[in-house]
């Protein structure tokens, strides 16, 4: 008999302390052996420690060490109570023997806290002394990799466990790389498991094994992050929805910073710098609009007026993307209307008389400071707001301005609901661009592929159009290598380069503000992708569903 086949008598307290290892099979059980076989989920064997000693322990004596196991609750394993209640406790657990002589179990804890609820006196137990040459981190990152290891053999440690514990391996300063080979990962993996093992949340998800690891790591990084309004917006939408959602916070989060960055003039002067744009739409609004405000003798509060008093005022910067034409050495601006835009890459072709190639500029984003006085300024800054400055006894003057006020918050509701769509639409682009190349790689075409060829009107394919097939279908963008693919294509696939064409021919036409003035195509469009996107793990983003008339844009949540 192996050493590691050590058994357990029913009753052991009549035997020695001590088994020398090797002589197991001298042990003589008190009680009459069944013939019946315990599970093997809980009787697998573990490799002998070398220089470890054989001895019968109380488990109420020994005390559990770290382990990467957190949530196990016996109540969830009645066949492994069962089998130790009948059995005993087969296969010995390991521990080690601290210098201040306390045995810590560092694999078998579950077997150890199961014979401690039953009550069992003894149980097998190798026991080696713990190493003392080893750094303490050291101890851990081997303990933590050997228990991953061993308990994947037993009762599997729930994943998010798992995490948790390549989490502590990372911080306790292993690399990726070595936690990587021990675990059988990749360290790409590694790092994302690690991340969700960081958060309570993410580890909560990991369990129910409804996301993705990528889509966790996202979740993850947020929260570890302490980014709670991005975890709860993540968590709000179906994961159908969650890579389009966290791409939206990505950009979110990147114009806040390139936001701050942009306004450190600005708080240079003085200026309160505001990261959103203040809601001024209520009856009471905490920030008052510049252009609401007057002076004391009804003018028009200047730009002028307010660097003069900047400690007043707070500022928001209105981003509007790639608003600006410039210089692409100079970076100076340009008038469009000199640029002659038929020549865009076509780098041979010449400009017509007086105008400039299109290839010699480029856009960037424009950065607009809007003004706003904290209502609670009003008072003491001599001012007052522009309404107020109206006779009050003459009515038709106070309902007059009054309108114009409320024109002019619609004005300004309208410009910010376009600026922000303009993003998402913007935003869903290459999300949406992903899903058609997914969509058209397939070796057979959706059911809905012949109803919306038939609806759409075949056309000649031009320029714009070919290169956007091309692209779709990953091929050299030539019309001779399209008709190549299409000669070498079973009838399925060439029914899917027919789709690629529709597709190319639709999506060319899509623009940022295509929520709102997409057209009938469009719509048709739009609704063709959520149908065959059901089936697809894809659905249509906010600004694609006004787009297809699903919802009204003016409905759509842009705080």
């Amino acid at each position: 008999m192996s050493p590691t086949a050590l058994s357990v008598v029913t009753d052991p307290a009549t035997e020695p302390d001590t088994v020398a290892a090797g002589a197991s099979e001298h042990l003589t059980p008190t009680t009459e052996p069944t013939a019946v076989e315990p599970p093997a989920i809980i009787e697998d064997q573990v490799a002998v420690p070398p220089h470890a000693e054989a001895k019968y322990l109380d488990p109420a004596e020994l005390l559990i060490a770290e382990n990467v196991r957190k949530s196990f609750d016996l109540a969830d394993h009645p066949e492994q109570v069962a089998t130790i209640e009948q059995f005993g406790v087969r296969v010995p657990v390991l521990a080690e023997r601290e210098p201040d002589g306390s045995i810590l179990v560092y694999e078998g804890q579950v077997r150890t806290l199961i014979a401690r609820h039953l009550g069992l006196a003894r149980i097998p137990v190798w026991v080696t002394d713990a190493a003392t040459d080893l750094d303490p981190a050291e101890r851990r990152i081997v303990r933590t990799l050997d228990q991953i290891n061993i308990n994947e053999r037993r009762i599997p440690t729930p994943a998010s466990d798992q995490a948790a514990g390549i989490a502590l391996t990372l911080k306790l300063g292993a690399s990726a790389t070595r936690v990587a080979k021990a675990t059988q990962r990749k360290p790409a993996e590694v790092r994302k498991i690690a991340a969700v093992g960081k958060s309570a949340t993410a580890k909560r998800l990991l369990d129910d094994n409804q996301y993705s690891l990528d889509q966790l790591a996202v979740i993850a990084h947020y929260e570890n992050l302490g980014d709670t309004d991005a975890v709860q917006q993540l968590l709000a939408v179906s994961r159908y929805q969650l890579d389009w959602t966290a791409k939206r916070i990505s950009a979110e989060r990147a114009e806040t910073r390139d936001r701050l960055q942009a306004s450190l003039v600005y708080a240079a002067y003085g200026f309160a710098i505001l990261t959103r744009q203040p809601d001024t739409s209520t009856s009471e609004p905490t920030y008052l609009p510049a252009e609401e405000i007057a002076t004391a003798t009804g003018d028009p509060v200047t730009t002028e007026a307010i660097y003069a008093d900047p400690d007043r005022w707070a500022v928001f910067l209105e981003l509007d993307r790639d608003a600006e034409i410039i210089d692409i050495d100079t970076g100076e601006l340009v008038d469009p209307d000199t640029v002659d835009w038929t020549t865009r890459g076509d780098c041979a072709a010449e400009p017509g008389d007086g105008l400039r190639h299109a290839e010699t500029v480029t856009r960037r984003d424009r950065w607009t400071p809007l003004y706003y006085l904290p209502a609670d300024q009003l008072a003491d800054s001599g001012l007052q707001r522009r309404v107020d400055t109206v006779d009050t006894s003459d009515e038709q003057a106070v309902a007059a301005a009054e309108a114009a006020a409320a024109e002019r918050e619609r004005a300004r509701q309208d410009r910010r609901r376009v600026i922000e769509l303009n993003k998402r639409g913007e935003d869903s682009h290459q999300r949406r661009n992903d899903f058609l190349v997914t969509l058209v790689s397939g070796a057979r075409p959706p059911a809905q592929t012949a109803g919306f060829v038939a609806e759409a009107l075949a056309r000649g394919l031009d320029p714009a159009v070919l290169h956007k097939v091309t692209s779709l279908l990953r091929i050299d963008g030539s019309t001779d290598k399209l008709v190549e693919a299409i000669h070498a294509a079973s009838p399925n696939r060439a029914w899917m380069i027919v789709l690629a064409m529709q597709l190319a021919a639709h999506e060319i036409e899509v623009g940022k503000s295509f929520w709102r003035d997409g057209g009938a195509r469009t719509r048709r469009y739009m609704r063709f992708l959520g149908e065959v996107g059901a089936e697809r793990d894809f659905a249509l983003a906010d600004v694609e569903q006004a787009a297809a008339g699903d919802i009204d844009y003016h409905d759509i949540d842009i705080d």
